[in-house]
């Protein structure tokens, strides 16, 4: 028999649960870490943390939770088996900093970004190891079977990759680095980057960067969709692949996948894909936090070893949003591995 594990959330906004109790329609998805943990019946979510009291004490009624603070210290002084922490990017290194150093939890499950600089993710790393704490990044789409699929696709290097495009917005520091670990999880580490343009998105604070990811054999160029002419009444997270012999699209903020194959000949001796029969099937995005959660639960018991969504993995989305920042200062092509 499974035994239960202990769960502290700190931070109780849309990813923590919001998402959840504000869907609309049928959804059956589950996007929050409090939709997760209470999915999953070998774990029982025992804290809420927020500095808003009132926030954490309505966010603990809504879940069912066992209790509700305003103050973190009560959670680095506790223990819990994991702690997801879900505050604001800029105070992810401070609160699990201090998680680490009080030995409050064997695994912490915390929001993108792991931290704002290399330093600190280095640093983090480092405590973790020390600590003997299991430090797991939500970036959800490595628990999709199906992104999986493409990633293996990609890997095998038949059919070829031709060509690669994507689209995000709201901030190159919270949505581009999703982005950014998406790319890095299907195609590898990039050879080196070249940013070309920016927009500052008022609503999120901060620029949103186009810019261009260089592989062996192939290139993948990523664009926003923020900009100061128009208003925009969607979100958007998408990559378009292009084989040498179909095309593959992760769209609907990566809920579905389509699959166009090479079909007849269109005209004169030229072969085109085939757009009026698409293969469309969804991924599996809806329900990858609770794979998140169960993966969380096997390397907390000690079922399987902690290789996923690591501190390294996060060092490199780094590296590469630093490169992107440096390319755009210079306006020149950055190699991956030179100086940032």
């Amino acid at each position: 028999m499974n035994r239960k594990l202990s769960a502290a959330i700190i931070g109780a906004g849309r990813i923590a649960g919001g998402y959840d109790t504000e869907k609309i329609g049928s959804d059956a998805g589950v996007y929050t870490h409090a939709g997760a943990y209470t999915r999953d019946e070998r774990f029982v979510l025992r804290t809420v943390c927020d500095l808003d009291g009132s926030q954490a004490e309505s966010f603990r009624k809504q879940w069912n939770i066992g209790s509700a603070t305003s103050h973190p210290e009560e959670i680095y002084t506790d223990y819990h088996d994991v702690i997801s922490v879900c505050t604001p990017d800029t105070a992810h290194f401070e609160v699990i900093r201090n998680i680490l150093e009080h030995g409050a939890c064997r695994t912490i499950f915390a929001e993108k970004p792991l931290a704002t600089t290399r330093d600190e993710i280095a640093h983090l790393r480092r405590l973790a190891e020390e600590h003997g704490v299991n430090l797991v990044v939500d970036y959800q789409r490595r628990f999709d079977n199906r992104h999986a699929r493409v990633r293996d696709l990609i890997s095998r290097g038949r059919p070829g990759l031709l060509a690669v495009n994507a689209f995000y917005m709201k901030g190159l520091e919270h949505n581009g680095v999703a982005l950014v670990d998406t790319l890095t999880y299907l195609c590898g580490p990039p050879d080196a980057v070249l940013a070309y343009n920016r927009v500052f998105n008022s609503t999120v604070g901060e620029y949103s960067y186009d810019f261009i990811l260089f592989f062996e054999r192939f290139n993948a160029t990523v664009r926003t969709i923020d900009t100061d002419s128009s208003e925009y009444h969607y979100h958007i997270f998408e990559v378009d692949l292009l084989f040498s012999d179909r095309r593959m699209t992760i769209n609907d903020n990566s809920r579905t996948l389509e699959q166009r194959m090479v079909g007849e000949y269109a005209y004169g001796g030229v072969k085109a894909l085939d757009d009026k029969n698409p293969l469309r099937e969804d991924t599996g995005y809806r329900f990858a936090l609770p794979a998140a959660v169960d993966y969380i639960y096997e390397i907390t018991v000690n079922n399987k070893v902690h290789d996923r969504n690591t501190p390294e993995s996060s060092l490199i989305d780094r590296a590469i949003l630093d490169a992107i920042l440096l390319s755009y200062e210079n306006k020149t092509k950055i190699p991956m591995g030179a100086p940032v």
